[in-house]
């Protein structure tokens, strides 16, 4: 069955993966790393044309409503050659400043963004059902791939079976690579002769020619695939959310706030429900499960502004709740109430390589809070422990 076959409308999990993600132009397809393609729509060659908006709405068209390639296209080409964007053209390379002879629109391109953008956003949906069923259906099982042609490394790990939590589906959830085909199959019990071991990763290193970043991908998936839709869509969710939170006013945020910290998956974050191991922090499989994060508190404007960031909310992430469980087995499920207090109320508060840590002595214990903030402005719990008298003293003394 064709993948425009498989519902007359898109599936709402299906909708919100593809509408999550902002719009950016880009020149070459390696001008935003790839785990980004996973978080925003961009299509190569884009920058410089008045055209992303058109195949954005097209593409979205396609996905929600299913219709076939054929359709997709009929209604783009025309726009796109009125706009100029087609064929081969000399244009300027923005990085550069030199003139390039690119390929702009083609059908071949126009083919390759419909079935990424189907597959993508058809691999977050079936993923989200599937952790809907995990309690009855917990094990994946890697199926072959459609395609008359398949690859010999996918065709290994057909068979594999493991738990739908298992760190492996991180890099290995299926698409795997440009027009891969691959499949996953949810069962309450692995099948007779079924492999219950992960294939050996095989990381190979690759480095994006545009930005220069270097990093490891598994043997046999294409780099910017080496990543799960569906848990992207799960990271999504959360910036979105605390999107909202920002743009809510203080006493409403914080009561809001209040109610997503007893929200079950915050317990799913902070008892680091998706099994990530801090121990195999740097492996490439452990990255996706790693970014899911949750709102966990409050940060008043004097925090915020000295973390250099207009949010005003403090997430904790599957990946920080590892380490923290891992190093500081003090830090129980009864101490997450107390987060927002020990924010609204700090003993002191020091700042130690564009971390902060904020400082607060509660029965007799005195509690460290460290704070950071990453590039694009979202503040994250990095760490809680059980911090030394005399340090919290020497900072007071050293604030009078």
């Amino acid at each position: 069955m064709a993948v425009e076959d498989l519902f007359a409308t898109a599936p709402k999990q299906v909708v919100d993966y593809f509408d999550r993600r902002p719009s950016r132009p880009s020149f070459r397809w390696d001008d935003i790393a790839p785990r980004e393609h996973a978080l925003a729509f961009t299509v190569a060659r884009t920058a410089g044309f008045d055209v992303l908006d058109d195949i954005r709405a097209a593409t979205r068209k396609a996905v929600v409503d299913r219709i076939p390639f054929a359709d997709f296209r009929d209604q783009l080409v025309p726009v796109l050659k009125a706009k100029g964007w087609w064929g081969e053209k000399r244009v300027i390379d923005p990085r550069t400043g030199e003139i390039a002879k690119v390929q702009l629109g083609s059908l071949r391109r126009l083919d390759l963004i419909y079935d990424a953008n189907i597959r993508s956003a058809e691999a977050a949906g079936d993923w989200a059902r599937i952790q809907r069923v995990a309690d009855v259906l917990p094990y994946l099982e890697y199926l072959t791939s459609t395609s008359e042609r398949k690859r010999p490394l996918h065709l290994s790990w057909v068979g594999t079976t493991l738990l739908a939590s298992d760190s492996w589906w991180s890099t290995h959830y299926p698409p795997n690579g440009w027009r891969c085909k691959c499949r996953v199959r949810s069962r309450a019990v692995p099948r007779e002769g079924a492999q219950l071991t992960r294939p050996p990763l095989n990381l190979r290193p690759w480095t994006n020619g545009t930005t220069g970043e270097s990093r490891l991908v598994p043997a046999g998936i294409d780099p910017g695939w080496d990543n799960n839709p569906g848990r992207v869509r799960e990271q999504m969710a959360g910036r979105r959310l605390v999107d909202r939170l920002d743009a809510m006013g203080s006493e409403a945020r914080r009561e809001a706030v209040t109610r997503l910290r007893a929200d079950p998956v915050f317990t799913y974050v902070a008892e680091n429900g998706a099994r990530f191991d801090y121990q195999r922090r740097l492996d490439p499989e452990q990255a996706g499960a790693g970014r899911l994060r949750w709102p966990a508190a409050v940060v008043s404007p004097q925090l915020a502004s000295r973390l250099g960031t207009p949010s005003r909310v403090a997430t904790l992430s599957v990946a920080d709740a590892a380490k923290i469980q891992a190093q500081h087995p003090e830090v129980s499920a009864g101490f997450w109430p107390r987060l927002q207090d020990i924010l609204d109320g700090p003993d002191a508060v020091d700042m130690k390589g564009g971390k902060i840590g904020v400082w607060k002595r509660i029965d007799d214990i005195a509690w460290r809070v460290i704070l950071k903030v990453s590039g694009e402005g979202e503040i994250f719990v990095n760490s809680v422990y059980r911090g030394r008298d005399r340090a919290l003293r020497k900072i007071l003394e050293e604030e009078r």
